[in-house]
């Protein structure tokens, strides 16, 4: 893990006279601090944790499109120079750091070979989840941005783990694609599959989900299983009745949620599979702010942008995933 320090960001923040920027009043640990004095910052009122993977190993596994290693950082120029002010305030936040996946990006430059590939993104799990797990532990709610869905597996994992009982989450996926294909080997296609065979993903909810981008197979483990449910985009393109259909699956359970937004379920939006048809930003951020509010969230997971590093889609998919993020830490902050 890179623990980030102020130093690390301070060149991002834009600082303007008579402003203050999320960038100037988020946490970030002390240089002699380290993932054990996490229960310190809860203590003194930290609610969230921001971590980012900035990798794209799982996505070039399920022959996507690479660049999803570049999201984190277009999140962070975002985000960081929102306005501190009184709809969000940043001194319940922990800027953390990022997940280090330089030696698998390096790996992955260096070989299209499938098999090679997807066994890093098996290595990638083994880096990811023991922070997940450290973060929940202490009592944050760690929110993920960056990388491919590949990701969902260990970081469900890691906030199952912590669960008073070992009886697993339950999770919802704006998504596309249900990812929940084969157990073939890991990679950003079956996030979901193995997590469900794992026994830590207990009942999972596929948000507008695209009929003909998804198998026979993968439509016929979601329609003979109770534990998983759907609604389909190609029937209702206003995210209302997906919401409404969300919320009713997840109310039949206490289960704890984890909520996931790909990147790849918004109209032309830079990523691993970028689609002309799908919700709008706004719709999306409707989604996050309404499950967040009506649900018990232990994760917040925005995987699958894929910004082209120079060109205005950074601007783009940043400000979007930094719009998500507050979003989804105003309807927590708002809940009683």
């Amino acid at each position: 893990m890179i623990i980030y320090r102020w130093d690390d960001i301070a060149s991002k923040v834009q600082i303007r006279e008579g402003e203050r920027k999320l960038g100037e009043t988020v946490r970030f640990l002390r240089p002699d601090e380290g993932m054990e004095d996490l229960p310190v910052y809860l203590a003194r009122g930290v609610k969230y944790a921001l971590i980012g993977i900035p990798e794209s190993v799982g996505a070039v596994a399920n022959f996507g499109r690479c660049c999803t290693d570049h999201a984190w950082t277009a999140f962070l120029q975002a985000f960081l120079n929102m306005q501190d002010n009184r709809f969000l305030r940043g001194d319940n936040i922990l800027c953390l750091g990022h997940v280090d996946v330089h030696s698998l990006n390096e790996e992955v430059r260096k070989t299209n070979e499938v098999d090679a590939l997807r066994a890093l993104c098996a290595r990638l799990d083994e880096k990811v989840y023991p922070v997940i797990r450290a973060v929940a532990k202490t009592g944050l709610i760690p929110i993920v941005v960056g990388g491919g869905h590949n990701n969902a597996f260990p970081i469900l994992k890691g906030v199952a783990a912590v669960q008073p009982e070992t009886t697993g989450i339950q999770c919802v996926n704006c998504d596309p694609h249900a990812d929940f294909r084969p157990l073939e080997g890991r990679h950003s296609g079956n996030a979901f599959s193995y997590a469900y065979r794992e026994g830590f993903l207990k009942r999972y909810f596929v948000l507008g989900l695209h009929e003909n981008f998804n198998s026979d197979y993968i439509i016929e483990q979601l329609e003979g299983n109770p534990d998983i449910s759907y609604s389909r985009f190609d029937l209702n393109a206003d995210i209302t009745g997906h919401i409404q259909k969300a919320l009713s699956f997840l109310a039949q359970s206490d289960l704890p949620v984890g909520i996931e937004l790909d990147m790849d379920s918004l109209i032309d939006m830079p990523s691993s599979a970028v689609t002309p048809s799908g919700f709008r930003v706004e719709e999306a951020r409707q989604y996050v702010r309404t499950v967040a509010a009506e649900s018990n969230p232990v994760c917040l997971h925005l995987p699958e942008g894929a910004p082209t590093p120079g060109t205005p889609e950074m601007v783009k998919v940043g400000k979007t995933l930094a719009y998500l993020t507050a979003d989804f830490m105003k309807a927590c902050n708002q809940k009683k």
